[in-house]
């Protein structure tokens, strides 16, 4: 059988692979295991899902959300599965590879977030918005060059729009390298199924025809290995690949519900009331007819009463399992209702806010974040973090602060540059990075044209570099550096 998807689940890397003429199923298992068996990803255990630094092992970690998300991947990713097999869209041996491929993107999909989530996103991009342009007139003034206003915005861009989720294609592309630049080599099916966004930092929001523009998917650095990508499979603009779209809303069923019961686990939120008055926001929003409608609605108040209709005990578990039967078979009827659209890259979610499903999802979402997300121990917590990495970043301003000349003497753990001024602290603070970053900033130099522009490309890089660093640390780590180079902890 040929079908569409026989394109889609490429076996294409950016390396070719020692294995010749693998089975695409092994393709994808290939990529799965890369990525289980990677560093960062292990990482992924100790940063917050939305409690950091956490002692109950039972309220989950960035780890947990993500195998809970793969697994709610695979449950829409079979019902699709079973149902382009039977309108014989795609033969079984390429839905067994789908399956695969939405998982490891499932796995991957928060591996780019820094310490602290969203609010280390925030800090590492208004310290940037602060004191990026007065650094990199520094560098290049040490470098007895000059910059324009235009040139330092537009080689800021990747800091201004500091996101998670092209930090993770930086990450599984570049700075996980075993012997060579290009990281975990996966194939390019499981990078597109990762990207949720389409456009480049710094680019135009506005892009035709396309919704997913909200962020940056991917940073300038990284946009030769999109486009190659996109190329793959004939896109001849930006555009979401159709496995993305099952990644979204896994993640977002996921996190939606895990966050009300972590809550509950750790006494923020009390079960019954919570339920009780998230069941009158359902009846005030949601339509009193159709099957979807009714099977939320008995849902929720079997979980408010804290028992079913014949008077069996209701747990969180059994909302946790009814709501997410519900929400996964509708994702996974949309993706078949709508397949030329998916694969066209124009719908907008398989869950969309108009519909029931889309309603329940932002009641839960608007909930947390008017009665968990802003508690006084998460907020003690994000504060902490964002001194932390703010603090970091100030700590390691002296190593964008400086000229690629003296920059290159401190790799080299030179004491003097070559103006014979002397070196203490930056070739210190450098012990402190991975190899593995460092040969992935000295890689990317290396293919740097040395022309007008260089002196800026290298301080992008060279930013990239110290962000690599911070954002790959664990919510402790960061912690704990910040401390120690702060002098307050040794």
């Amino acid at each position: 059988m040929s079908s569409i998807y026989k394109k889609l689940l490429s076996n294409s890397r950016f390396r070719s692979s020692e294995v010749l003429d693998r089975h695409i199923l092994l393709e994808a298992e290939s990529d799965r295991g890369r990525l289980l068996f990677c560093p960062a990803f292990r990482r992924l255990q100790q940063k917050a899902q939305v409690f950091s630094m956490e002692s109950n092992a039972s309220v989950r970690s960035r780890l947990t959300h993500s195998l809970e998300v793969a697994q709610i991947g695979r449950y829409i990713a079979d019902q699709i599965a079973i149902q382009l097999v039977e309108n014989g869209l795609a033969s079984r041996e390429e839905c067994a590879a789908l399956t695969t491929f939405v998982e490891t993107a499932c796995l991957m999909h928060d591996i780019g977030n820094p310490p602290f989530g969203h609010f280390g996103e925030f800090a590492i991009s208004e310290w940037f918005r602060n004191n990026g342009k007065l650094s990199i007139k520094r560098a290049l003034k040490d470098s007895e060059e000059e910059v324009t206003t235009k040139v330092a915005a537009k080689a800021l861009a990747d800091f201004y729009e500091f996101d998670g989720n092209p930090q993770g294609v930086r990450i599984v592309t570049k700075l996980q390298r075993n012997t060579d630049e290009y990281g975990l080599n996966l194939t390019k099916t499981t990078i597109a199924a990762y990207l949720k966004y389409v456009r480049s930092s710094g680019s135009q929001k506005a892009i035709a025809n396309s919704p997913f523009v909200k962020k940056c998917g991917y940073f300038s650095t990284e946009k030769e290995i999109i486009e190659s990508v996109w190329a793959e499979f004939g896109y001849e603009k930006p555009q979401r690949f159709p496995l993305a779209y099952i990644m979204e809303a896994a993640d977002d069923i996921a996190y939606c519900i895990s966050d009300l019961e972590d809550s509950i686990e750790k006494g923020l939120l009390n079960e019954s009331v919570a339920f009780s008055e998230i069941l009158q926001q359902w009846k005030r929003l949601s339509s009193t007819d159709g099957a979807t409608s009714c099977i939320i609605t008995e849902v929720l108040e079997n979980a408010a009463r804290g028992k079913r209709a014949c008077g069996k005990v209701f747990t969180f578990t059994d909302f946790r399992t009814n709501l997410n039967r519900e929400l996964v078979t509708y994702a996974a009827n949309q993706y078949i209702a709508s397949h030329d659209e998916v694969l066209a890259g124009t719908m907008s979610s398989l869950i969309s806010a108009e519909s029931e499903c889309g309603k329940m999802l932002e009641i839960l979402k608007s909930y947390c974040r008017e009665r968990v997300y802003c508690h006084e121990s998460v907020q003690k917590i994000e504060l902490a973090g964002y001194r932390a990495i703010s603090g970091l970043l100030e700590h390691f301003s002296c190593l964008l602060n400086i000229g690629v000349e003296r920059f290159a003497c401190a790799l080299d753990t030179k004491r003097r540059d070559g103006k014979e001024r002397q070196i203490v602290i930056e070739n210190k603070l450098l012990t402190f990075f991975p190899r593995r970053y460092i040969a992935a900033y000295q890689h990317q130099l290396a293919n740097t044209p040395v022309d007008d522009n260089y002196h800026v490309a290298e301080w992008v890089l060279r930013a990239h570099l110290v962000t690599d660093f911070i954002s790959g640390m664990t919510d402790d780590f960061a912690i704990t550096t910040y401390q120690t180079l702060s002098g307050i902890k040794l």
